[in-house]
């Protein structure tokens, strides 16, 4: 039996404050997690638990940046998006097709394994995260391409694969964000030359005046000296 207008509503914003909630609580134990909490891949210290999220937190992002790295910053994202999609009422099964839907799937995990990857090459560490930047995913795919095709090769096909998962995944055209940029770029360069035209005229008057000016001082002060005389 189909729900009342007002169900359905207030079933996709129960939804998204649950999603939403649980969203923001991944990101917090991600973000406020401490080498020596004790999670997947280590004891800790038994000292007094630093992540925010408490022993759940400290043990999720524990086993997410092991495996990931720095991506898996990714998963709350696609939580909070998910909760977002709820809440505007898409069902995607129905409004997709299940080749889109593959497509997309692949598209995430492209760019998770090739993101992590990247990151293992070339993200800083200052977190002291369980393994690196990319995660055991990371270390293993910039590994194995690093030996086949040395790091710039490696960085290139990863640099590549990443742009194309993100476009599956999300749809986004690199050539119109490219498009996009440049253009907001030359019409603010063109904005700042308006601008700066006539900032650059005044300025040039003041200083041609200023000199006008002191060559006039300097006339009546000569004229002064020979009065004096």
């Amino acid at each position: 039996m189909a729900l009342s207008s007002h169900m359905s509503r207030g079933l996709r914003e129960g939804g998204l404050l649950v999603l939403g909630a649980v969203a923001v609580y991944l990101l917090m134990s991600l973000a406020s997690y401490h080498a020596a909490d004790p999670g997947w891949s280590r004891s800790g210290s038994g000292d007094k638990i630093a992540n925010i999220g408490g022993v759940a937190g400290a043990w999720f992002a524990d086993a997410f940046l092991f495996l990931f790295g720095y991506l898996a910053y990714l998963f709350p994202l696609i939580v909070g998006y998910s909760a977002w999609l709820l809440y505007r009422g898409r069902d995607i099964e129905a409004r997709a097709s299940r080749r889109e839907l593959a497509l997309r799937g692949l598209g995430f995990v492209l760019t998770v394994t090739a993101g992590a990857g990247l990151a293992t090459l070339y993200a800083m560490d200052p977190l002291s995260l369980p393994v690196n930047g990319g995660g055991v995913l990371g270390d293993v795919v910039a590994k194995g391409l690093v030996k086949s095709f040395n790091a710039a090769g490696a960085a290139l096909f990863l640099l590549a694969l990443f742009l194309a998962g993100v476009t599956l995944f999300t749809g986004l055209s690199w050539v119109w964000l490219m498009d996009t940029v440049g253009r907001h770029t030359l019409n603010f360069i063109g904005w700042l030359t308006a601008r700066w035209q006539p900032l650059r005229e005044n300025m040039a008057e003041r200083r041609a005046q200023q000199a006008i000016d002191a060559e006039v001082e300097d006339a009546a002060a000569d004229i002064k000296k020979k009065k004096l005389k």
